[in-house]
């Protein structure tokens, strides 16, 4: 599933290699586009400030949740348990939301600057949120209070990812580092450097082993998590890549400025195109 800057959401068969069809078009740019746990649904978001669920099977609109004066919305993330989603938005609030009885739980306006980050910790109790100005600020979903606020980069943390054991975190940031944050103490445990451009897209691959990096230089990097050191390179050579994941074969997928997306192989080379973008 992809959303892009031309308001529409689309699912694709990776094996076919084929759109399956057009999931639905927000009023503005389309932000984010994440799958249910259930497989059936979908919550994608954008520019407009809507948060809307949809089905996969037609695209049929079940909810929106629309974010009033808060703004659009820049990066969402859903709970693994698929009943709770967090939203960032460019107004620098966070909102929590109940996707099962389609309803507002918290709103903390505890950041500054618009949010260019959220993730949701893999038990679902917490939430990090980073803005543009490089701060990190951890929340509790259930009560929505602040458990803790640190400036983690000089400039703002556009991918963020919990590792598996919900006790560490890792940031992708606007200075081109990646760091990995120890949250019982808030301090930095490691930094992967390689990328020139802003580290806009992070994945971990389901064992925790590796770690899928995108940049606006035009690159993805494979990282190794235990010894911090990079083991493969993809270059795109069309520009900014915003867009990272694993295949379920364990391949690496980008999505770009170039309006592409590849497919390419874990061990580094070239990739093969899946979906063109349409021509300019």
């Amino acid at each position: 599933m992809s959303a892009s800057t031309d308001r529409t959401i689309k699912l694709w068969d990776i094996d076919g290699k084929r759109l399956i069809h057009t999931l639905g078009v927000h009023k503005d740019m389309a932000r984010t586009a994440l799958f249910l746990p259930d497989g059936r649904r979908a919550l994608t978001a954008g520019d407009d400030g809507e948060i809307v669920l949809r089905q996969l099977a037609d695209g049929a609109v079940l909810h929106v949740f629309s974010s009033g004066q808060n703004g659009g919305v820049n990066k969402l993330a859903i709970s693994p348990d698929g009943k709770r989603a967090v939203s960032g938005h460019d107004t620098g609030r966070v909102i929590v939301w109940d996707i099962e009885k389609g309803s507002v739980l918290h709103v903390m306006p505890g950041h500054d600057w618009s949010i260019s980050a959220v993730a949701v910790s893999p038990d679902g109790t917490r939430a990090i949120s980073g803005s543009i100005e490089g701060t990190l600020k951890l929340w509790d979903i259930g009560t929505g209070k602040q458990l803790r606020s640190w400036h983690g980069h000089e400039r703002g943390p556009y991918g963020v990812v919990f590792t598996a054991d919900g006790r560490h975190l890792i940031t992708g940031s606007g200075d081109y580092t990646i760091k990995l944050w120890d949250l019982d103490s808030g301090r930095e445990v490691r930094r992967l450097e390689g990328h020139s451009g802003t580290v806009y897209a992070l994945a971990l691959s389901t064992d925790g082993k590796r770690l899928l990096s995108g940049s606006l230089d035009g690159t993805a990097r494979l990282w190794d998590m235990e010894t911090g050191s990079e083991t493969a390179l993809f270059d795109s050579r069309s520009g900014p890549i915003y867009a990272v994941a694993f295949a379920a074969d364990g391949t690496v997928l980008t999505g770009g400025y170039d309006r592409t997306i590849r497919d390419w192989p874990a061990g580094g080379g070239d990739g093969v195109v899946l979906f063109a973008g349409a021509p300019d």
